[in-house]
């Protein structure tokens, strides 16, 4: 017989009640539903009486009000009103007059058509990018109601003698047409001196230290007889430089003149001064002794090309064999445009095996340069060219691997690196007689101001020398 103990007896009767449910539930499940139902029935009961046990909200008022916006009389008048919208923009290269005013927000055919017809306006549109914008302002009808804009300097004009301002000025004139004007006004000159550690790329040292673009163009221009400052300035030399800037107002608008400037670079100083002699209207730059740095001749065809082969032995790229390279070889897409590197006279230009479209210039002093693989020709043998001058473009023509510039130099009919060309050709011409006394008066503010500008400590700063 086995005994039966309490907790097995629980277990067994728990069993058999869940198995009776589910017996039940499988039998009458709308019974069940409905027990269900109902046992919810009587607890929302309950929980409603114990809300209706709580104290009675007060009633809820709503209060309506009817404004007057005047929304009718507000539109009236702003149909009415005489609104202008200001705009302002930059003259860009291959702009048209169209183009320039679709821009400023004007519409009216009018205004455009007798824009158009502006000989002062549209030289303006011609000489593409300005360093003002336009600014003007028109109706929401786009009519035309104000302009105004700075005009570009009459050709052959001096900016630096002839500090100018010129702004063409329009307004609605009588009887519908604009009324146009020009307004000049002359500016003052003001002396900046400026001090720059390289410890990257000269433009790079120069822009973070305030300089303009332009004065530094000046400053390759004038060492250029000497050295290539883009190539040969390294991390640690120093620059120092005083020049003008054209203030109206009290604002800055355009740089002026380089009047003196100092290189640092390895130990070796190099200086120049601004001068215009007696009957030198252009004026040049000298040595603080004097001596002439006037650029007779250019460094290098291409300023800041990369050299992709130099001058000495080589393979040739073409036939594979071991040869001299009788110049260097500037990288340059084809279309460039290819000075004369100084003054001369055209001794060949054409067609040669191996060269392709070729020019040969013969310089006073013995000299000869020659420049190769060119896409276009643009002198004739026997005509005289000047330093600067735009004789042709590179190509790829002849026996060449790429697009590339060919250039030789010859001294006295011998083979030179024109790399080392400076160290050939004359460095310019000494001061003119009788004009050593007038020189050093005039430049004696330019030097001591340059000194000051040089003795800066390490970091970048520009003064003012007003």
């Amino acid at each position: 017989m086995v005994k039966r103990f309490p907790g097995q007896r629980a277990v067994r009767w728990v069993s058999h009640q869940a198995l009776s449910a589910a017996s039940a539930l499988r039998s009458h499940p709308r019974r069940l539903a409905a027990g269900v139902g109902g046992a919810l029935l009587l607890s929302s009961a309950g929980a409603y009486a114990l809300v209706e046990a709580q104290p009675p909200l007060p009633p809820r008022s709503t209060i309506a009000t009817a404004l007057d916006n005047g929304v009718r009389s507000q539109s009236e008048a702003l149909a009415a009103a005489d609104m202008a919208f200001a705009y302002s923009t930059s003259v860009r290269r291959q702009d048209t007059v169209q183009q320039l005013l679709r821009r400023l927000g004007v519409t009216d055919p009018a205004a455009i058509t007798q824009l158009g017809q502006e000989p002062r306006f549209r030289a303006l549109v011609a000489a593409g990018a300005a360093p003002e914008p336009v600014r003007a302002q028109v109706n929401a009808q786009g009519e035309l109601l104000q302009l105004a804009a700075v005009l570009p300097l009459p050709s052959g004009t001096n900016p630096y003698d002839t500090p100018t301002w010129r702004e063409l000025l329009v307004r609605p004139g009588a009887g519908g047409a604009l009324e146009i004007s020009t307004r000049e006004r002359r500016l003052e000159t003001r002396t900046r001196l400026a001090s720059v550690p390289v410890r990257g790329a000269l433009t790079t040292a120069l822009s973070q230290s305030g300089v303009p673009a332009s004065v530094g163009a000046q400053l390759v221009k004038v060492f250029a007889p000497q050295m290539d400052l883009r190539r040969s300035l390294r991390k640690g030399d120093q620059v120092a430089l005083v020049y003008d800037m054209q203030v109206l107002d009290g604002r800055e608008l355009r740089p002026g003149r380089l009047l003196a400037a100092e290189i640092r670079s390895r130990g070796v100083v190099r200086q120049a001064v601004w001068f215009a002699a007696r009957g030198d209207a252009q004026g040049g730059y000298y040595t603080p002794a004097g001596q002439g740095l006037e650029k007779t001749w250019a460094a290098s065809p291409l300023p800041g090309a990369k050299i992709t082969s130099p001058f000495g032995m080589r393979i040739h790229p073409v036939r594979g064999s071991r040869e001299m390279h009788e110049g260097v070889d500037y990288a340059a897409p084809i279309g460039t445009p290819v000075p004369s590197v100084a003054e001369g006279r055209v001794k060949f230009a054409g067609t040669q095996t191996g060269y392709g479209q070729v020019i040969k210039i013969a310089h006073t002093g013995g000299f000869e340069t020659v420049y190769a693989h060119l896409s276009s020709i643009a002198v004739k043998p026997g005509q005289t060219v000047s330093e600067g001058q735009r004789i042709g473009k590179t190509g790829n023509s002849g026996m060449s691997t790429g697009p590339h510039l060919h250039f030789e130099f010859h001294a006295a009919g011998r083979l030179v690196d024109p790399v080392r060309m400076a160290s050939y050709v004359p460095q310019g011409k000494p001061l003119p007689l009788g004009e050593k006394a007038a020189f050093f008066a005039a430049t004696a503010v330019m030097r001591t101001q340059l000194a000051q500008a040089a003795g800066g400590d390490d970091v970048v700063r520009l003064a003012r020398v007003d």
